[in-house]
């Protein structure tokens, strides 16, 4: 039988204790770097109006992470795996800009089955409301860019639009433009919308149109630019006012991928923007989906891998990393306890 020394055990417990602690800050410290961290919204005395204006290159940028839409019919999406997301803000105005590849540019809708890229935004102050587009009681604040209202307007196009000979009385044959529905307008000056939403098909248009929006198109590359005032006049807009945290969410359409309404690709979590100190916080990694949501909201997030929530399968990350760090720490004790022994 080997009699242990005590004091080769001690020294190569303290050592061994050490070694490992240094290790885990040094893992955590990569960790928050690489993965989550915090972003700054940087000042810039002009807020750029255009993706491509050189004021861009001095905003930090922050991956995130898209899956398809699972928690609302009607279900899809998902042809877009990120986008990077970055902020600049001056004394009145703030601006985001996304940026994501897609190799097809879908602007014309005229013809049937002909549908648009696009982008959204949505926002809410405050407390955290459901990312299921908020709820009742609880609204959030939605930006929109859609492809087709800035490159559109194509003379060429396959369908002329018109469902009737004409001469005939508008209010008839086009109740939406009628109406005044801001989607049924065949030209657009600007290419942002300001919508509210208190849940899935609660979508509605507000009063005051006051979202900036322009897109670039680079190669197989769309970055569009969302820029408005600190605080909107309208009921339910976001409002960036230095006591309150944003809560921002971001969403893209494929059109050439039949991705329309329901079907897109999305955040499935919360970035959140501190706007006293300017930090921009990447999602938290792990969870099934935002802890307010509805159930099904926690069933997507669960059930896709490409989400920023679920694991993908039924390893827990939690449990391999403890599990790694003990046998490496019980490898290192025996290494350094027949050392000094």
């Amino acid at each position: 039988m080997v009699e242990l020394d005590y004091e080769a055990a001690r020294r190569a417990t303290t050592a061994t204790a050490l070694v490992m602690a240094l290790l885990v800050a040094g893992q955590m410290a990569v960790a928050a770097a690489v993965t989550g961290g915090q972003q700054p919204l940087v000042a810039t005395d002009e807020v750029p109006q255009t993706a491509d204006s050189d004021r861009w290159s001095d905003a930090p940028s922050r991956t995130v992470s898209l899956s398809k839409q699972q928690m609302a019919v009607p279900y899809g999406g998902g042809s877009i795996d990120e986008i990077e997301v970055q902020a600049l803000t001056n004394e009145t105005h703030v601006a985001f800009r996304l940026t994501w590849t897609d190799p097809t540019k879908d602007t014309n809708i005229r013809s049937p089955k002909n549908y648009s890229d696009a982008a959204a935004v949505m926002l809410h102050s405050g407390e955290k409301p459901p990312i299921t587009m908020g709820a009742g009681g609880d609204p959030v604040n939605i930006w929109y860019w859609r492809s087709q209202w800035q490159y559109g307007n194509d003379k060429n196009a396959e369908w002329s639009n018109d469902m009737y000979a004409y001469p005939n009385p508008d209010e008839e044959t086009k109740p939406g433009l009628a109406a005044g529905n801001p989607l049924s307008q065949s030209q657009y000056e600007n290419y942002g919308q300001n919508y509210y939403a208190a849940g899935y098909g609660s979508l509605s248009n507000a009063p005051q149109q006051n979202v900036d929006a322009q897109a670039t198109r680079n190669g197989d590359e769309w970055s569009v630019v969302f820029v408005r005032e600190h605080t909107g006049e309208g009921q339910h807009d976001a409002t960036f006012s230095q006591n309150e945290t944003m809560y921002l969410a971001f969403a893209v359409w494929n059109g050439s991928a039949d991705e329309v309404n329901g079907k897109k690709s999305l955040t499935m979590q919360y970035s959140t923007l501190d706007t006293e100190s300017g930090e921009l916080t990447a999602p938290e990694s792990g969870g099934s989906g935002d802890s307010s949501s509805t159930g099904s909201g926690s069933a997507a997030g669960g059930g896709d891998s490409s989400g920023d929530g679920g694991s993908g399968g039924s390893s827990n990350p939690l449990y391999t990393s403890l599990g790694t760090l003990i046998a490496a720490t019980v490898a290192g004790w025996t290494v350094l306890y027949w050392r000094l022994a």
